[in-house]
């Protein structure tokens, strides 16, 4: 048995879903980041962009598909493509720019030349140091198995078993998206915020959810806008909300005034008054590089948009208020769960367990978790999935014995 394999049959001692206890070590162990990016980033729909970044012929735009640097393209034709960003001749990028356009793309090394689709069009010298020359369509630029969007946004897979988007993300990912792709003519803010952590990349998705954080963290932040530690905290605590969880690991956590959803593995939409797309790119166990896509609705007024504009930066900005309270709980979270004392002490993850009650939401479609209180069933529900995930050899098997939130 491999060291994956073995990794893969002991999950159940790194999740216990029923007591609400987490290993420390999912967040800082090698093999078990290494396992993830197997199983999950190497086979789950992963977001690329959204299709206004990318609106003409030409236009491309880099990001990455688990620790691959892809180039996500508008063809000719006006087909989206995404490209493995890494030359079939030496392994080095053909294209460095973060986003443009461009009728190809050439290789700063020895020139080879890729269109927009990928081909190689381009072999300096090949007729006379290539012996009567090279069969270029056995070197294109590796692609994405498979590339689709709903409501505009973007995403990918590296896996040619995965199913349909539409069935990836449900009827709880479709609802995520659909919330905040109502929420006007979205488009995104050209320029992304990206800032790197010295964190695991679960640890910033599990907060986005998180409504037990705020009073402690953003106490200062809160202060500044006039609210006592009381008014914060009962704000957040102690509104009724919804807990949706979706199949695969989706999930959202909504409160009156607040709209914090997740699809899995790692984008998260924050849809109340901030338009906000977060993506947090894995770049090892401990580190993870922040993306922030910033929207605005095409037809709303431009003070409107400033203003919108305005409260993104002070939320997420190099200057932000939250986010930078946030990232040094995200760095600390991190490094205590790589601590040799207390290796062998599982994180509490029980807020709210056996709490709550499940109902159908007729205007939803589908079951939820009403809890009177905030909770931590989100994360519990993300954790399980991630077992899921990790033991699951293939998409067959992962279809086949995924949790189903009120069919467990």
């Amino acid at each position: 048995m491999t060291l994956t394999s073995q990794r893969a049959a002991a999950t159940d001692r790194l999740v216990d879903h029923e007591k609400g206890l987490i290993s420390r070590a999912i967040f800082t162990d090698p093999e078990i980041y290494k396992l993830e990016q197997e199983r999950i980033f190497a086979r789950a729909w992963l977001f690329m962009c959204h299709e206004s970044q990318i609106p003409k012929p030409g236009d491309f735009f880099q990001t990455y598909l688990g620790e691959a640097k892809v180039l996500v393209t508008r063809t000719k034709a006006g087909d989206v493509g995404v490209l493995i960003n890494t030359c079939m001749h030496r392994g080095n990028t053909v294209c460095k720019a973060d986003s443009g356009n461009a009728s190809s793309f050439m290789c700063s090394y020895h020139g080879w030349t890729y269109n927009l689709e990928g081909k190689l069009v381009g072999v300096p010298g090949q007729k006379e140091l290539y012996a009567g020359g090279i069969d270029k369509n056995a070197f294109s630029l590796r692609t994405a198995a498979r590339v689709e969007s709903y409501r505009g946004f973007v995403f990918a897979t590296l896996d040619p078993e995965a199913p349909d988007l539409e069935e990836y993300l449900g009827a709880q990912g479709r609802y995520i998206i659909d919330t905040f792709a109502n929420l006007g003519d979205m488009a995104v803010t050209p320029g992304i915020i990206k800032h790197r952590m010295k964190c695991n990349w679960k640890v910033p998705v599990e907060n986005d959810q998180d409504y037990y954080h705020p009073g402690i963290t953003h106490a200062s932040y809160l202060d500044a806008l006039g609210s006592s530690f009381e008014e914060a905290n009962n704000a957040f605590w102690g509104n009724a909300g919804k807990v949706i969880l979706g199949e695969y690991g989706h999930v959202a956590d909504t409160q009156p005034g607040y709209d914090h959803s997740t699809i899995f593995p790692h984008m998260t939409l924050l849809t109340t008054s901030l338009n906000i797309l977060e993506i947090r790119h894995p770049k090892g166990p401990m580190e993870t590089e922040n993306w922030y896509f910033c929207f605005y609705d095409k037809n709303a007024s431009e003070e409107a948009r400033q203003a919108a504009r305005m409260t993104q930066l002070r939320r997420v900005g190099p200057a932000g208020l939250v986010e930078q309270d946030d990232g040094e709980n995200f760095e600390l979270s991190t490094s205590g769960s790589g601590i040799a004392a207390v290796r062998d002490a599982r994180l509490n993850y029980a807020q709210g367990l056996h709490a709550g009650e499940v109902v159908f939401d007729p205007d939803l479609g589908f079951p939820v978790l009403q809890s009177p209180y905030t909770t931590e069933a989100y994360a519990r529900w993300s954790r399980r999935a991630w077992v899921d995930w990790i033991e699951a050899e293939d998409w067959t098997a992962l279809k086949r014995n995924h949790a189903k939130f009120g069919e467990e």
